[in-house]
């Protein structure tokens, strides 16, 4: 049974991580749509220009909503080594995501208040 679950996280935590990887990207192309369309109104002298702001905060939600898969699928395939080497390399990338992810929320709750 243990070896079946091994099997189980292997194969799932590289989706879990595609996901994330797939979000980040999202957002980076939402973002580049935005900017685009920004840059098309502004070259046009047309009205109701998207901020800046809106497009940063696009861009800032994908990125924390895709390191949030990307920590779930380290810590699930942690549980396929559990040694103390890759606790320890776990343990260097959750405190890297979480200062990342804490400045990145503080950024958005800035911009979407202003």
């Amino acid at each position: 049974m243990h070896e079946l679950l091994i099997e189980f996280v292997g194969l799932v935590a590289p989706w879990i991580e595609a996901i994330g990887i797939a979000v980040v990207m999202w957002g980076a192309l939402e973002g580049l749509f935005g900017l685009m369309v920004r840059a098309k109104a502004v070259l046009m002298r047309e009205s109701g220009i998207v901020p800046i702001s809106h497009i940063r905060i696009a861009i800032g939600e994908k990125t924390a909503l895709g390191l949030d898969f990307f920590l779930a699928g380290d810590i699930i395939q942690t549980i396929i080594v559990p040694s103390w080497e890759s606790l320890a390399m776990l343990g260097g990338i959750v405190v890297i995501r979480t200062v990342i992810a804490f400045f990145l929320n503080k950024d958005l709750r800035e911009l979407s208040e202003k």
